[in-house]
């Protein structure tokens, strides 16, 4: 590990409710405690990412809330429905062979010059604040901590959510979202050499009961999830001690795909950030 150098945060994975982390990372500038280093998986990679490239979140927030994100995207109402429409795409793919491999989708090619256009064509090189991208890699299931070469390119790769967008070729290597593996990076930012980390989960509940195979799919990756990101933040403790910072927005009730509701998960990250401050000031001394 690295000599500790001060902040960090870690934006953990969860759709439209990682829209919370341009809340938690506004009040956290406010405060005159920006983070020095970051680590962000799935949509905490977009903000974390937006933010270490010296992005004005202000600006992204007015840019996103003019944007029909469904739209453009062609996304159905819920994660659910998407998945159930792979599922049906699946038959189509065991005839003739895996379209993701042949092509890049409309969706991702519109995906990737959105991230682009807010990564300001920068590096992971160039970048005035350290930042890693958490994915994983589709074939070997190892997880992949991307630090170098196109910031979007990384972005998109720890983005690509099974069954809205397609795995994306990176470094030789399949990339898809990284809560398959690693869905709060704490550890990362342990070892890009943070001495005080903050820690963002904006995970899901467990839904109450599962009717479908669909359901029982969701379900079976949110406690695997959910269980990881437990060992890995008990390993952090161990050794941080109270400099460690876990803070949860109230974000549970908003969908995977629900980015209408950006303005109610940008204040949930605001009220949870104004709520750890004295906690994040007593932790740096």
């Amino acid at each position: 590990m690295r000599k500790s150098k001060g902040l960090g945060i870690a934006l953990g994975g969860g759709g439209a409710r990682g829209l919370a982390h341009m809340g938690v990372l506004l009040e956290l500038e406010r405060a005159g405690l920006a983070p020095e280093m970051v680590a962000g998986t799935s949509m905490g990679a977009i903000i974390g990412g937006l933010y270490a490239a010296g992005q004005d979140l202000k600006r992204v927030f007015t840019v996103l809330t003019s944007l029909d994100l469904k739209h453009i995207f062609g996304l159905s109402e819920s994660y659910r429905r998407m998945l159930e429409h792979s599922v049906g795409q699946t038959l189509i793919e065991h005839l003739r062979g895996p379209s993701w491999q042949r092509e890049i989708s409309p969706r991702m090619a519109r995906f990737l010059e959105l991230l682009r256009l807010f990564g300001k064509g920068l590096h992971f090189e160039d970048l005035p604040v350290e930042f890693v991208a958490v994915a994983a890699d589709v074939h070997t299931g190892e997880e992949v901590d991307i630090d170098e070469g196109p910031l979007y390119l990384g972005m998109a790769a720890s983005a690509a959510l099974p069954g809205v967008l397609q795995p994306l070729r990176l470094s030789g290597r399949w990339m898809i979202d990284g809560g398959v593996v690693n869905n709060l990076p704490a550890d990362v930012v342990l070892d890009m050499g943070a001495g005080v980390v903050v820690a963002v989960d904006v995970s899901a509940r467990l839904e109450p009961e599962p009717r479908t195979v669909v359901d029982i799919l969701l379900r079976s990756y949110a406690i695997t999830a959910k269980e990881l990101a437990r060992v890995k933040l008990d390993r952090v403790r161990e050794r941080l001690g109270e400099r460690l910072l876990y803070v949860r927005p109230e974000v549970e009730e908003i969908g995977v795909l629900e980015f209408e509701r950006l303005a109610e998960a940008v204040e949930a990250g605001r009220a949870a950030a104004q709520a750890a401050i004295p906690r994040i000031r007593t932790a740096l001394g």
